[in-house]
């Protein structure tokens, strides 16, 4: 996330809809309710705005029970949050069982910026039809709101679902909930025919294990103050001038994330990648291309300690069955490039990744020394001194305690290894005092970096951000088109260079 996200959820607990299943729409609130409803709305919108310029979080989206967007001073509240310069977005979840354009007419006419309103649109078959609650939808989308449409996985409703899905422009994400009340896990069948719906349903289905490390970006506050880290969690404080503080890490008692708004709202690459920096409005991100690091993103860090050569069985992949799944369906359904960024060697990115290989479309290999757009084109950044730099740096292996790995590629050396063991990671003097022993006339032409225990040496201006510019130029995709995620300094640069383009 770019931002940290607030979920806001007020007293209100009624509807306009009367769905048999829900039991805001059996509950109708008293005046005096629905006044202390706009109260603390109210309230929370003012604590929201006079901290937005100091504050880390730039969305916000009202999580209700029941329908909130009937209620004039919701309208207004978004509008006014929308128009402060450090949001983002905002938006709510909703039925649309209200004139869309009035609603819209009365954000516009009181400031609110359309480009910046997020609709997560939930369909009720009780209620509507599809072909009314479809052009509602096409209607927001063609006004210029983000809109993304859900419904819950009732086996009985697939073919309805199917419908809706037909009927929706295509542009427009429709996702299926996993039903609590089944009762029974669904059958191949039905998933199948779900997944088919929605690429993502998969994600319902699987066990998401509380990890509250993953939490810390998002805040759900509730109408009197009291703060959680999601709707599930428990409240941990209170106070609606200090909801935006992040006061040290919080706990949480659930044993796992049962839901989207638990799920969707953790840090990890998954969420990120499929539907952008604010995930919980749940519209996917659909990036042209995709760059990703292998240690410590896709895979876990570890040390290399591999020789150049070495025969080896491949280990394991260690890529989760959500990522996996994820890159199979950005591949596969949404057509988009996926492409590796890593100080890997392409031969060693390989063993590491031979069981998802097919996903990948190339890479920037060797830190930004190789660069690969499999069976179209291929750069290769030589080491010309190579040889010579290594003469020198051989002579210190002894003082500096490291082996030497060469990677060449048609007999001409592209990078250079400088490997210690696990426990004696390099440090910035250790690596300076090396590379003052080299001739400055070599030394001009290189660059090195250190990743823990090794010490790479490719040539200068060879990173992996030029990398991902040229894959991008040569797919004709802009840098602002495309995703990348990585966890360290070198990673940095190429991650602000796609992040420019927002996908917010």
């Amino acid at each position: 996330m770019s931002g940290r996200m607030v979920l806001y959820r007020g007293s209100l607990k009624s509807c306009n809809y009367q769905c048999s299943y829900c039991p805001f729409s059996k509950h109708a609130m008293p005046l005096n309710e629905l006044e202390k409803d706009r109260e603390q709305w109210t309230d929370f919108v003012s604590a929201y705005a006079k901290h937005a310029e100091e504050s880390e979080h730039h969305a916000l989206m009202i999580v209700p029970y029941g329908e909130a967007l009937i209620h004039p001073w919701y309208i207004k509240g978004l509008a006014r949050v929308s128009a402060l310069a450090g949001t983002d977005a905002a938006g709510a979840q909703t039925n649309l069982g209200y004139s869309v354009k009035k609603l819209l007419d009365d954000f516009r006419n009181a400031g609110g910026i359309t480009r910046k309103l997020r609709l997560w649109a939930t369909f009720h078959p009780e209620m509507t039809t599809v072909a009314e609650f479809a052009e509602k939808c096409r209607f927001c989308m063609e006004t210029g709101v983000k809109i993304c449409v859900g419904a819950v996985g009732v086996p009985e409703h697939t073919d309805l679902l199917m419908q809706l899905r037909k009927a929706l422009p295509e542009e427009i994400y429709l996702w299926v909930n996993k039903m609590d009340g089944l009762g029974r896990p669904y059958t191949d069948e039905e998933k199948t025919a779900f997944a088919d719906i929605d690429p993502y349903f998969f994600r319902e289905l699987l066990e998401h294990r509380q990890e509250v490390t993953e939490c810390q970006k998002r805040i759900f506050v509730q109408g009197d103050g009291k703060r959680r880290l999601c709707n599930l969690s428990g409240a941990f404080d209170s106070g609606r001038e200090t909801f935006l503080a992040q006061n040290g890490m919080h706990g949480c008692k659930k044993k796992r994330c049962s839901c989207y708004l638990a799920y969707g709202g953790r840090e990890n690459l998954q969420n990120e990648m499929l539907f952008g920096p604010y995930p919980l409005f749940r519209i996917p991100r659909r990036p042209k291309a995709v760059f990703l690091d292998i240690d410590g993103t896709l895979l876990p860090k570890k040390s290399v300690g591999r020789k150049t050569g070495e025969k080896k069985k491949a280990e394991p992949d260690g890529i989760s069955e959500e990522l996996r799944t994820g890159l199979k369906v950005l591949a596969e359904r949404e057509r988009t490039l996926l492409f590796l960024a890593t100080a890997r060697p392409y031969e060693e990115a390989y063993k590491r990744l031979e069981n998802i290989w097919q996903l990948f479309a190339g890479g920037v290999f060797a830190g930004g020394a190789h660069v690969l757009w499999k069976g179209r084109k291929e750069q290769v950044y030589f080491l010309e001194e190579g040889e010579e730099c290594l003469q020198y740096l051989k002579l210190f292996q002894e003082q500096f305690r490291f082996r030497v790995l060469v990677y060449r590629k048609d007999g001409r050396c592209y990078k250079i290894t400088l490997l210690r063991a696990g426990k004696k990671p390099w440090d910035v003097e250790e690596a300076d005092a090396l590379m003052e022993q080299v001739p400055v006339a070599v030394r001009k032409r290189v660059q090195y970096f250190i990743e823990e225990n090794c010490m790479q040496i490719t040539r200068n201006g060879a990173d992996k951000a030029g990398g991902v510019r040229l894959l991008c130029k040569w797919s004709g995709i802009s840098p602002k088109e495309a995703f990348a995620a990585g966890d360290s300094a070198l990673d940095a640069q190429m991650i602000e260079m796609c992040a420019a383009g927002g996908c917010i």
